[in-house]
């Protein structure tokens, strides 16, 4: 508040000295706000905000976290602050006094930027959250500029124009209304949360050496040869789990179609998107494992090419053809992974990931979540074309469609 009050009366002074030579800014061009209390009365106007946390101007992570912003921009920052979210939301707040109009009519250039590609983050993830940062605002007046995602623009855009000239009122205290930023120790629920870690305390005296990553080959080997003493822990923990889904998924009987649709239930229904990965905070932490099945399988959550190697090594161990696609979506703006299986001499296209949709903070109940599961399982090359899909690879067509769900 002390701020608050010493910047209201500094440039009220300046305000008045330049009035009494007849020069300088306007009054609607000024503000007796900072940054946070700017993005305080925003936060104010909103009946539905989740929980953020502010990244403030003198926080040794201000610097390097407003450059995602700002751009050219940061060295021209005079005043800032960014509220960002923790897990699979799009909301946000970020305000910053600039140098002058011109560097902030700049610096809504490269907000609108930063912006779209937020939306290519949660594209086809979490379509709700796509929407969200698709409609947000960026702002300019004068030397201010923000980017404001939140789910009620009129009120935002109220609050922001009535922090500005003779009309503004009192200013608010930002943390009345989000949080300080978190260390990365009392980060809440980020990660490997959804499955238990299964991974074996001890080392087997026959594991080789170096460092235990995952390992496709060794773990297909492990179930070919049935001899599992060259496992790492983390690759027995994957043969182990394997081993678990299998027998209690797949019964006798089943034709390689329902064998595959059931490894695609399964995995739609036990994971989830990782969550740390779709915020650009500086705390919240990936899982280091979410682009293989390691990560999917044993913590809960990945990213697509987790989702794709979880799914290429069941097809894999069932002895059903398969291939992961190293492509993109979103315009090709976003990397992406999903695989194609062939069936009766046909492929097909299969994107687990976003068969598993995320709607909010929590994964919808099994009546809401299933009946999105199957919205890219077994569908055509055509298809996933019409739904923003990109490839660049040489890949088989998918044209198959007798086994489409």
């Amino acid at each position: 508040m002390k701020r608050t009050f010493t910047v209201f009366l500094a440039m009220s002074l300046l305000l008045m000295s330049l009035t009494g030579c007849g020069g300088g800014e306007t009054l609607t061009d000024s503000t007796p706000r900072t940054a946070a209390g700017i993005a305080a009365a925003i936060a104010a106007s909103q009946s539905e905000l989740p929980g953020l946390y502010a990244v403030a101007f003198d926080s040794p992570e201000f610097a390097a976290y407003s450059m995602l912003y700002l751009g050219d921009s940061a060295g021209k920052c005079a005043d800032g602050v960014i509220c960002y979210p923790l897990g699979v939301t799009a909301c946000e707040i970020a305000v910053f006094e600039l140098d002058g109009a011109g560097t902030a009519e700049k610096c809504a250039e490269t907000l609108t930027a930063y912006r779209d590609e937020r939306v290519g983050a949660f594209f086809g993830y979490a379509p709700e959250e796509a929407e969200l940062a698709e409609s947000g605002l960026v702002l300019t007046r004068g030397r201010y500029a923000a980017l404001v995602i939140c789910h009620d623009n009129e009120a935002a855009q109220a609050a922001w124009d009535g922090c500005f000239g003779a009309g503004a009122g009192e200013a608010l205290e930002l943390y009345d209304y989000v949080s300080p930023m978190p260390t990365p120790d009392t980060v809440p629920g980020t990660t490997r949360d959804t499955v238990p870690d299964t991974t074996p305390d001890t080392t087997p005296d026959t594991a080789p050496e170096g460092p235990d990553v995952y390992d496709h080959d060794a773990v297909l080997a492990a179930f070919e040869s049935g001899d599992t003493s060259g496992l790492t822990p983390k690759n027995l923990a994957v043969y182990d789990k394997c081993r678990q889904i299998i027998a209690g998924e797949i019964k006798d009987g089943m034709t390689p179609a329902e064998k595959e649709l059931a490894i695609n239930d399964y995995l739609v229904l036990n994971s989830r998107y990782d969550p740390a990965e779709l915020t650009d905070g500086p705390v919240g932490v990936p899982d280091p494992d979410n682009d293989n099945p390691y990560g999917l399988l044993i913590h809960g959550v990945g990213i697509c090419l987790g989702y794709a190697a979880s799914f290429q090594l069941f097809m894999d161990i069932l002895g059903i053809e398969c291939l992961t696609v190293h492509g993109f979506a979103h315009s090709w703006s976003e990397e992406h992974a999903w695989n194609l299986v062939r069936l009766d001499g046909e492929w097909y296209a299969v994107d687990v990931t976003w068969n598993d949709p995320v709607f909010g903070d929590v994964d919808p109940p099994y009546s809401t979540q299933i009946a999105f599961a199957h919205t890219y399982f077994n569908v055509t090359s055509d298809y996933l074309r019409s739904t923003d899909h990109q490839w660049r690879e040489n890949v088989p067509e998918a044209a198959g469609t007798r086994w489409a769900y």
